[in-house]
């Protein structure tokens, strides 16, 4: 049956790359005139760029929306073809339009023409040069609203040793430019590539180079060269994927847009459990990610009971996430960094938009300040319960265990009713560009969860009550920061920020219980079992962070932290008896140094090292690390990294059978909760073409000083006192493999990605060896396609395919006879993770059309089709013993077939 759907999945992957054959076969086909012969009175100027592109054979370039209000009238007479472009476009007014280095004609408003387009063909300068050696300075922006772009690249066309990245305010500086007759290539993920001809008159300090987005400026003609594909792995990198909240719109997704879903579905990150949206990065988890939007920490990451990350992707500009092997800038986590850049918005015009599914709406609106000195970003989410919604909850409640009972029997207290429950996240950001050198933006983020899963009655013959269980937890925080360009070399930005995790649950379990005295009449017990917990953590920190760029080729970064940390954890029952009450008080203070040298044309090395103070344990904690990258011709590169790694906070798995498992932010204290460490060694190559990406890279990350919390090794009885020595610690290592195969341009993008992992642990109390973590997957198979057959359609499809986890399988059972005359019926457990579910495999599909047609804004309608053949995916396992008819054995399973409809609209 599995290679059944194997075979049908292959097919579809055969259909897509026919179609975009055909395609192209059918473009290829039209008759091409050289001379216009047309009559135009009044006619949309939709319908004649399209007869431009259809009967003339141009390559255009435009945004539907900007054009849709315009009419022609036009008489042409056998003009030739460009002439009669440029009668065209010179008689509307407000438009304009540029020939880029491809021959590919661009039709913009005049007042978003590129600053460095004439409005005429743009041509290389062929006159002699002036200048040589040159260093170039600039900033890049989107040319639609002026959003200044993190981490582009930009190159010397015929040198691809000279090359920068810009930092996160769109600034860059290129050393050793040859002369002032080059060419400049700018590229940034989803968005046009772009020339820019040097000449004498051209002044190379503090340029202001424009991109398109790509999104609005594909066509029939050009979309084969020009489209790009979702995910990017820069050059001189070890472990990092980019990609933008643009290109995450063309993925299915599970309801709507999710930053951290799309992420899934490269190499090396864990996607086969959608009840969870956390990022297992290399057998890490998700507390082992450091999450930096606008470069705050945020702690809570997951909406909807992990079902969605907490990250509106209309308030995201760009990410880049390392998966290991991580530079000495970044620090505080054993396994990876997520780097999430928000957008600034518009300070061109105003703008306001949304989208809306099954799930919620969201909505955003940007605001430019006077003569583009900044603007002001705000967007907000919230989830409604519908028919989609509760398709998730019933998951959780229908499933939810809470309790054992005898009676010859397993009392299962399964919730009858639906759990009441809504997620909501609010960001804004504030950027003025204070002065062509100093930009000072304040940037804000708030996110909730809240569930009421309470239950009015619940019982059986013998027993009866209800619960109340209300939970809310999220994450607020904020950050101020001042970025300086003082001059070509030197850069620097200071930044304080604030961020505030809480989860807050109140249950009370009102129970009555009646037994049998042998006697005609039952007595009846009535007992109450009432918790509370409450975890907050408290993070403030200062960040000075400042590169030096000696020359084109070395540079130096160094910079100080400094976090002051306050947590908060209580865990209580009947309202008065603390089983865990913890108050962690820490302050940490970090600084890094690292150089980046290249030496002639082939080796980089990147050392560097990070020293952190603790003043919870008093002790310095040198953590070193080492990145190089090795050229072979133009195309071959290898690459190695290592590091140490420690972690002073950690998320810490408080287990609790009867009312669920639980989530703790705790501060490591050297004694119960060590600091823990990791060390990670890294190793790979990729070859690259213009088209195509092949990436390898193989990893062995040990780690020491784990910690978990369980009860379930306590005596029966114990003082109040004595619940904080159940922390347990153990050590543990992750290795493996990950392969990547990319197609990144034309009609048909996409990428194949395979991952062959191993991740252990060891803790003492478990036994003397190791096994299989939690979040321990073998083998795990991605494919993702995307199809663009015409300007507004995109359809895309994904697969995977993982080896079964781990979980820990009954051995046996037993009864026992209770005090009351009754019996109860427990479960043994055999080894730590000694068995598997079965294998996870689902295909999702997704459909978008671009609704240009539509005059007075932009929008799009997307049909996105989750686990497509309704593939029983396992969550958990649930067992119950009898005398009589031993363990019986029940599956939980993840979601089913999952349909959703996504309707987004905005001004521009």
């Amino acid at each position: 049956m599995q290679m059944r759907k194997i075979i049908v999945f292959l097919n579809i992957i055969v259909c897509f790359s026919t179609a975009g054959n055909l395609a192209a076969q059918v473009r290829d086909s039209v008759e091409i005139k050289y001379h216009v012969n047309e009559f135009y009175f009044k006619e949309p100027l939709l319908n004649v760029l399209h007869d431009f592109e259809t009967k003339y054979g141009m390559k255009l370039k435009y945004d539907s929306a900007q054009v849709v209000n315009y009419r022609c009238q036009n008489d042409f007479r056998s003009e030739r073809v460009p002439d009669a472009f440029k009668m065209l476009i010179d008689g509307l007014k407000g438009l304009s339009y540029y020939v880029d280095e491809n021959g590919v004609y661009c039709v913009v408003l005049t007042k978003n023409i590129p600053r460095n387009r004439t409005g005429i063909e743009n041509k290389r300068y062929t006159g002699d040069v002036s200048r040589r050696n040159l260093t170039v300075t600039g900033r890049i922006k989107d040319q639609t609203n002026g959003e200044f772009l993190p981490f582009a690249t930009v190159q010397v066309e015929g040198f691809p040793t000279i090359a920068t990245t810009t930092n996160t305010d769109g600034y860059f500086t290129l050393y050793s430019v040859p002369s002032d007759t080059v060419a400049l290539i700018f590229r940034y993920l989803g968005y046009e590539t772009q020339y820019f001809y040097l000449s004498p008159d051209v002044k190379t300090d503090n340029l202001f180079v424009e991109l398109q987005p790509a999104i609005n400026a594909l066509d029939e003609v050009v979309i084969v060269a020009e489209r790009e594909d979702v995910l990017k792995i820069p050059e001189m990198s070890i472990g990092v994927i980019q990609t933008t909240a643009a290109k995450i719109a063309d993925l299915p997704a599970l309801g709507e847009k999710d930053l951290f879903r799309s992420f899934q579905l490269m190499p090396g990150i864990s996607a086969a459990n959608e009840s969870s949206a956390g990022m297992y990065v290399r057998g890490g988890t998700p507390d082992q990610n450091l999450v930096l939007y606008d470069d705050f920490t945020i702690y809570h990451q997951e909406h909807l009971m992990g079902v969605f990350s907490a990250f509106n992707t209309n308030a995201v500009k760009d990410v880049q996430l390392h998966k290991g092997g991580f530079d000495a800038k970044y620090g505080g986590r054993l396994s990876s960094v997520m780097e999430i850049v928000g957008k600034t918005g518009n300070d061109k015009s105003f703008n306001i938009g949304g989208d809306a599914g099954f799930l919620g709406f969201n909505a955003f609106a940007e605001m430019p300040f006077k003569d583009e000195k900044g603007s002001f970003f705000v967007a907000g989410r919230r989830s409604f319960q519908s028919f989609m919604y509760d398709k998730f909850t019933d998951v959780y409640s229908e499933n939810q265990q809470t309790g054992m009972g005898g009676g010859g029997g397993r009392f299962n207290m399964r919730n009858q009713q639906k759990p009441e429950s809504y997620f909501y996240d609010l960001n804004a950001k504030l950027t003025w560009n204070a002065t062509k050198r100093d930009i000072v933006s304040f940037s804000f983020f708030n996110g909730e969860d809240i569930l009421d899963n309470s239950r009015e009655s619940f019982g059986s013959s013998y027993m009866s009550g209800s619960i109340t269980d209300k939970t809310n937890w999220g994450n607020v925080g904020s950050s101020l920061k001042w970025s300086r360009n003082w001059d070509n070399r030197f850069y620097s930005n200071l930044l304080a920020s604030f961020s505030k995790y809480y989860s807050l649950r109140d249950r009370q379990n009102s129970t009555t219980s009646s037994s049998s005295t042998g006697m005609s009449n039952n007595v009846a017990v009535m007992f109450d079992q009432n918790t509370d917990e409450n975890n907050n953590l408290w993070d403030y920190s200062l960040k000075f962070d400042s590169e030096y760029k000696i020359s084109g080729k070395n540079k130096l970064e160094f910079g100080l932290n400094y976090s002051n940390y306050h947590i908060d954890y209580r865990y209580s029952q009947r309202d008065s008896t603390d089983i865990l009450n913890m108050q962690n008080r820490g302050n940490l203070l970090a600084t890094y140094l690292q150089y980046r040298m290249t030496a002639g044309e082939k080796l980089t090395v990147l050392p560097g090292i990070r020293v952190s103070y603790y003043d919870v344990t008093s002790k310095v904690y040198p953590e070193p690390r080492l990145q190089a990258f090795y050229k072979i011709g133009s195309r071959l590169r290898l690459k190695a990294s290592a590091g140490y790694y420690y972690q002073f906070v950690n998320r810490i798995v408080r287990e609790d059978i009867s009312a669920g498992s639980r989530d703790i932010w705790l501060l490591s204290d050297d004694e119960g909760i060590p600091v823990s460490s990791s060390v990670h060694f890294i190793a790979g190559g990729s070859y690259e073409t213009k088209d195509f990406l092949f990436d390898v890279e193989a990893y062995y990350k040990r780690l020491y000083d784990l910690s978990e919390y369980t009860l379930r090794f306590a005596p029966s009885f114990i003082d109040n006192s004595g619940y904080q020595e159940f922390f347990y610690n153990g050590d543990g290592y992750s290795r493996g493999i990950d392969f990547l195969f990319q197609k990144k341009y034309g009609i048909l993008t996409g990428w194949i990605g395979y991952t062959l992992g191993e991740t252990r642990y060891r803790f003492p109390v478990y036994g003397d060896g190791y096994f299989a973590a939690n979040q321990d997957v073998t083998h795990e198979f991605k494919t993702v396609l995307t199809f663009k057959p015409i300007r507004d359609l995109t359809f895309s499809a994904t697969w995977i395919y993982a080896t079964g986890k781990p979980y820990t399988e009954p051995g046996g059972g037993y009864k026992l006879n209770t005090p009351n005359s009754g019996e109860m019926n427990f479960i043994v457990v055999d080894g730590k993770n000694n068995a598997r579910y079965p294998d996870y495999h689902r295909m999702d599909l997704l459909a978008k059309y671009d609704l240009s047609f539509i005059r007075a804004f932009k929008s799009s309608v997307s049909v996105s089709l989750f686990n497509v053949y309704d593939r029983a995916n396992v969550w958990y396992r649930e067992y119950a013993y009898d005398e009589s008819t031993g363990i019986t054995e029940t599956n939980i399973n993840l979601l089913g077939f999952t349909p959703n409809i996504t309707l987004s609209i905005q001004l521009k």
